[in-house]
Protein backbone atom coordinates (compact mmCIF):
# COMPACT_ATOMS: atom_id res chain seq x y z
CA UNK A 1 0.00 0.00 0.00
CA UNK A 2 1.12 3.32 -0.78
CA UNK A 3 -0.06 7.23 0.14
CA UNK A 4 0.03 10.43 -0.89
CA UNK A 5 -1.80 13.48 0.95
CA UNK A 6 -1.75 17.01 0.46
CA UNK A 7 -2.80 20.31 2.13
CA UNK A 8 -2.47 23.84 0.88
CA UNK A 9 -1.25 23.21 -2.60
CA UNK A 10 -1.30 26.20 -5.22
CA UNK A 11 -2.28 23.88 -8.00
CA UNK A 12 -3.58 25.70 -11.45
CA UNK A 13 -1.98 28.70 -12.92
CA UNK A 14 -3.61 29.27 -16.23
CA UNK A 15 -3.25 32.47 -18.55
CA UNK A 16 -6.91 32.14 -20.34
CA UNK A 17 -5.58 34.28 -23.28
CA UNK A 18 -2.17 34.58 -25.94
CA UNK A 19 -1.82 38.27 -24.75
CA UNK A 20 -1.93 37.54 -21.18
CA UNK A 21 0.70 34.95 -21.72
CA UNK A 22 3.29 38.26 -22.66
CA UNK A 23 2.10 40.27 -19.75
CA UNK A 24 4.68 40.81 -17.61
CA UNK A 25 2.27 41.26 -14.87
CA UNK A 26 1.12 37.86 -15.31
CA UNK A 27 4.55 36.13 -15.36
CA UNK A 28 3.36 32.78 -13.90
CA UNK A 29 -0.23 33.08 -15.27
CA UNK A 30 -3.72 33.65 -13.30
CA UNK A 31 -3.78 31.86 -10.17
CA UNK A 32 -6.81 29.30 -10.35
CA UNK A 33 -7.22 26.99 -8.06
CA UNK A 34 -6.45 25.44 -4.73
CA UNK A 35 -5.91 22.42 -3.76
CA UNK A 36 -7.08 22.19 0.36
CA UNK A 37 -6.34 18.58 0.58
CA UNK A 38 -5.78 15.40 -1.51
CA UNK A 39 -5.64 11.82 -0.26
CA UNK A 40 -4.60 8.85 -3.10
CA UNK A 41 -4.52 5.54 -1.41
CA UNK A 42 -3.31 2.69 -3.78
CA UNK A 43 -3.38 -0.69 -2.08
CA UNK A 44 -3.93 -4.45 -4.14
CA UNK A 45 -1.07 -5.05 -6.43
CA UNK A 46 -2.47 -6.80 -9.35
CA UNK A 47 0.88 -6.57 -11.76
CA UNK A 48 4.31 -5.63 -11.14
CA UNK A 49 6.81 -4.58 -13.73
CA UNK A 50 10.19 -4.38 -12.31
CA UNK A 51 13.72 -3.91 -14.52
CA UNK A 52 11.81 -1.59 -16.89
CA UNK A 53 14.59 0.10 -19.09
CA UNK A 54 14.31 1.93 -22.27
CA UNK A 55 17.82 3.44 -22.93
CA UNK A 56 17.15 4.87 -26.37
CA UNK A 57 14.65 7.13 -24.76
CA UNK A 58 16.78 7.06 -21.14
CA UNK A 59 13.77 5.72 -18.93
CA UNK A 60 13.35 3.00 -16.25
CA UNK A 61 11.23 2.09 -13.25
CA UNK A 62 9.61 -0.14 -11.45
CA UNK A 63 5.69 -0.02 -11.72
CA UNK A 64 2.61 -1.53 -9.79
CA UNK A 65 -0.55 -1.68 -11.16
CA UNK A 66 -3.43 -1.50 -8.33
CA UNK A 67 -6.62 -0.10 -7.33
CA UNK A 68 -6.71 3.18 -5.47
CA UNK A 69 -8.81 5.57 -3.78
CA UNK A 70 -8.96 9.28 -4.16
CA UNK A 71 -10.32 12.07 -2.05
CA UNK A 72 -10.19 15.91 -3.22
CA UNK A 73 -11.14 18.94 -2.13
CA UNK A 74 -10.32 21.59 -4.31
CA UNK A 75 -11.40 26.10 -4.60
CA UNK A 76 -10.86 28.34 -7.06
CA UNK A 77 -10.48 32.06 -5.13
CA UNK A 78 -12.98 34.58 -5.75
CA UNK A 79 -10.84 37.15 -7.38
CA UNK A 80 -11.14 34.77 -10.56
CA UNK A 81 -12.73 31.50 -10.06
CA UNK A 82 -15.71 32.94 -8.51
CA UNK A 83 -15.09 30.91 -5.06
CA UNK A 84 -16.55 27.60 -6.48
CA UNK A 85 -15.37 24.72 -4.25
CA UNK A 86 -15.90 21.03 -5.16
CA UNK A 87 -15.37 17.94 -2.64
CA UNK A 88 -15.38 14.60 -4.16
CA UNK A 89 -16.74 11.45 -2.45
CA UNK A 90 -14.14 8.80 -2.10
CA UNK A 91 -16.41 6.43 -0.97
CA UNK A 92 -17.79 6.52 -4.87
CA UNK A 93 -14.25 6.52 -6.14
CA UNK A 94 -13.95 4.25 -8.92
CA UNK A 95 -10.31 4.03 -10.35
CA UNK A 96 -10.43 2.09 -13.88
CA UNK A 97 -6.26 2.01 -13.64
CA UNK A 98 -3.82 2.82 -10.65
CA UNK A 99 -0.36 2.83 -10.60
CA UNK A 100 2.63 3.43 -8.48
CA UNK A 101 6.72 2.77 -8.80
CA UNK A 102 9.70 4.54 -8.99
CA UNK A 103 11.49 5.91 -12.13
CA UNK A 104 14.79 7.49 -13.62
CA UNK A 105 14.78 9.39 -16.27
CA UNK A 106 16.75 12.05 -18.71
CA UNK A 107 19.77 13.08 -16.64
CA UNK A 108 18.53 10.89 -14.01
CA UNK A 109 18.86 8.08 -16.26
CA UNK A 110 22.74 7.20 -15.78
Amino acid sequence: MAHLRVRHICSVFDVFTVPNSFDPAHALGIFSAVINSMRIEWSGVTRSVTGFSDAKNQFRGDFFECSAKIAVSVTTPSETGHGFHFESDPTTTKTEFAQFGTEQNGVFFA
